[in-house]
């Protein structure tokens, strides 16, 4: 009997181990629900584990999910967490084709000219002027029509790059993983939130990569608000380098207009802070000065005049302001 504790006590190890090395186990085993979701209450819940902010993540409604006329439209998207699919996909627009690419990863096409070819360019606000440090060039253009390549992942691959890969895929990633699967479910959650309860309560202390409002209605990502890095909001934006980043924005337009799409769309998501408290510092109002500069050439899909309006209602806690209150920016990034 002992001999087969051990065994299965082994293999259980052997599994939680697998997990944690390849992500290709651990996302196929989650998907099927035998793993804790950690992006379940939102990214700023799963970094404090603050019980008032804990909302579960909402599914966005599709707004096209029966079959409606398309129009001879192809849409083109380079973009982040925002539009990658899960998010967003075809079923929210009226097109014919929709094609998304992350901005670490290039990806080559071919233009069908019997239809409109539309590309929109999407950053979050924090990562905005990493981007356009240079021109975009997501995309690749090709002549001739391009088969689709299926991203495939092997247990085998996986475990090569745990092995040889650079230190996120050796040690951070892993890491995350092993903790999800081991501490991630309700009875720890438990434990954790008590903890962060008494950090904040008798501290005034949070989750190194979080930042909490003064009357405690609020928790944000540091990297909005720290001034000493790029991403903040409040970190300055002098003049040459905003002249720098609509030069890059107009020849990125100017290139892809070159190769065949009709129109070039640009759209900035504002981070929570800008939203939700943009008094915490001299904030650089990069979103705004961008889409007004009279020599940007790129057409604006500005959801930072759609969603700046929740902000004014902080102090009301109508809508995206107060704990666990999911809203738009309510529980997560």
């Amino acid at each position: 009997m002992a001999s087969f504790v051990r065994i299965i006590a082994l293999l259980a190890l052997l599994v939680v181990f697998a997990a944690s090395t390849s992500k290709t186990l651990y996302f196929t085993v989650g998907k099927e629900g035998y793993l804790p979701d950690d992006y379940k209450y939102g990214d700023l819940y799963r970094f404090t584990n603050l019980a008032a902010f804990k909302a579960v993540r909402e599914s966005c409604r599709k707004l096209f999910s029966d079959p409606t006329p398309q129009a001879p439209v192809a849409l083109y998207a380079i973009g982040d967490s925002f539009m990658e699919p899960g998010s967003v996909d075809a079923q929210d627009f009226q097109t014919r084709t929709y094609t998304y690419t992350h901005w670490n990863d290039h990806t080559t096409i071919h233009l069908d000219t019997s239809v409109r070819n539309i590309l929109l360019i999407e950053s979050v606000e924090r990562h905005f002027r990493e981007h356009l440090a240079t021109p975009v060039s997501n995309f690749v253009l090709s002549p001739q029509p391009v088969k689709p390549v299926e991203k495939t992942h092997s247990y085998e691959a996986d475990f090569d790059e745990f092995m040889t890969g650079p230190k996120d895929v050796r040690l951070t990633y892993p890491e995350e993983r092993l903790d999800n699967v081991l501490f991630n479910w309700p009875v720890f959650l438990h434990l954790r939130e008590f903890k962060a309860w008494m950090n904040l309560t008798f501290f005034n202390r949070v989750h190194s990569m979080t930042t909490i409002t003064p009357d405690h209605q609020h928790l944000l990502l540091n990297l909005d608000t720290d001034s000493t890095v790029i991403n903040s909001n409040f970190n300055p934006v002098g003049d040459k380098e905003f002249s720098t980043l609509i030069t890059n924005l107009n020849q990125t337009y100017e290139k892809y207009h070159s190769l065949g799409f009709d129109e070039v769309y640009l759209s900035i998501i504002p981070n929570k802070t800008t939203i939700a408290a943009n008094y915490l510092g001299r904030y650089n109002h990069l979103i705004e000065r961008i889409q007004s500069d009279p020599r940007l050439k790129l057409k604006v899909v500005d959801a930072y005049r759609l969603v700046r309006p929740l902000g004014l209602l902080r102090t009301s806690r109508a809508i995206v302001t107060g704990p666990a209150r999911a809203g738009i920016y309510g529980s997560g990034n």
